[in-house]
């Protein structure tokens, strides 16, 4: 009869993208259940929003995922524009929308190049940072910053994209599409990768509701649920784009997902310059107190779903300010995925999901 052991994976491991521990429970090579621990890196932001002037918050909201920092500064924004009923330019709407766009592709080249050293295909990993240091190269261009942006204002821009912004996005859009399907060819006709990922980590449809999974996650398992479609944000109802989704919800489902997802993003950055009006205030002043209410804006971060629900009372200190962190509704499903897995496939699994800890350690 086989002994059970314990193993320890963190805060330090590399299996796991940030600091929290998975304390594994296995009997010789699998995995029978797995704790997942967090807090190393708890910074209290919430408590940081609802003590300081609500139009001071926005680069800390940069750091609730370095990866993902526009996004998450766009999604506070909205929400208290949403609040105060603030109407934005049209050429601002459309320059959110291209700055977001190579935000998410940024972060999914980011992911992919630690899920492909995970799983052995370690050239990946030097190529991808290279293709993510092209947009942040575009976007230190734009916002005079590379990763922690603070460029978007409530009530528009911080200030108008530099010369020669348009033709540079548009020229890196083509760029990329070439090379993320070089990076397709390297991946998909890998034997090792495939083996690591097929049928590893396989998380159901009904399963994947049910536990509140979303974003990529979510819709590699059958559930086309993508927030710039169901509730449409910004100017994403006036663009063409499909939302990628796979059905067997494994590893190399949700994958294919964010491969799929930045090929539409780069459609959708050609569409938006298409259609950027060459005129429109980049930005206009906001009132210096929030209003007595309460709102909850959602936005399609890289990860998922990530919201702010902000109440005001005629302050300009908020009263209240809770985030919703996509990762932290994928991480309940780290235990569930490696009940039953080999031990070496902790690793694809775990990086399968895209956790990023400085915004669930919030």
């Amino acid at each position: 009869m086989s002994e059970q052991m314990f193993i320890h994976m963190g805060p330090q491991h590399p299996v796991n993208h940030g600091l929290w521990t998975l304390k594994v429970r296995t009997e010789g090579e699998k995995v029978i259940d797995a704790e997942i621990m967090i807090g190393y890196i708890f910074r209290m932001i919430e408590k940081m929003a609802e003590s300081r002037p609500f139009n001071t918050f926005q680069p800390l909201a940069d750091r609730l995922c370095y990866v993902s920092a526009m996004s998450w500064e766009a999604s506070y924004i909205l929400a208290i524009e949403k609040l105060m009923g603030l109407e934005v330019s049209k050429r601002a709407q459309y320059l959110r929308v291209i700055m977001l766009e190579l935000q998410r592709i940024a972060s999914h080249l980011t992911w992919l190049s630690a899920f492909t050293a995970d799983v052995g295909i370690v050239t990946m990993q030097a190529l991808t940072f290279r293709e993510r240091e092209y947009i942040l190269d575009l976007l230190e261009h734009v916002a005079g910053s590379r990763m922690m942006y603070n460029y978007f204002r409530i009530g528009g821009l911080k200030h108008e994209v530099p010369k020669g912004f348009e033709e540079d996005a548009r020229s890196l859009s083509h760029f990329l599409d070439k090379r993320i399907g070089e990076y397709e060819d390297m991946c998909d006709n890998s034997k090792v990768f495939r083996m690591r990922t097929e049928n590893v980590g396989i998380l159901d449809r009904q399963t994947a509701l049910n536990m509140g999974a979303t974003g990529p996650v979510l819709r590699a398992s059958g559930v086309q649920g993508d927030i710039r479609k169901i509730e449409p944000y910004l100017v994403y109802d006036e663009l063409d784009f499909e939302i990628p989704m796979r059905t067997h919800g494994d590893c190399f489902s949700r994958y294919r997902v964010r491969m799929d997802e930045m090929l539409q993003s780069t459609k959708i950055i050609r569409q938006a310059l298409d259609a950027l009006p060459s005129e429109g205030e980049i930005s206009q002043k906001a009132p210096r107190k929030l209003p007595k209410g309460e709102v909850y804006f959602r936005t399609s971060d890289p990860r998922g779903e990530a919201g702010f629900y902000i109440i005001g009372n005629d302050d300009k200190i908020p009263y209240r300010v809770k985030i919703k962190s996509p990762a932290y509704s994928n991480l309940a499903l780290s235990s569930h995925l490696l009940r039953g897995v080999k031990v070496a496939d902790i690793a694809p699994i775990v990086a399968s999901i895209d956790l990023c800890m400085g915004e669930i350690d919030r």
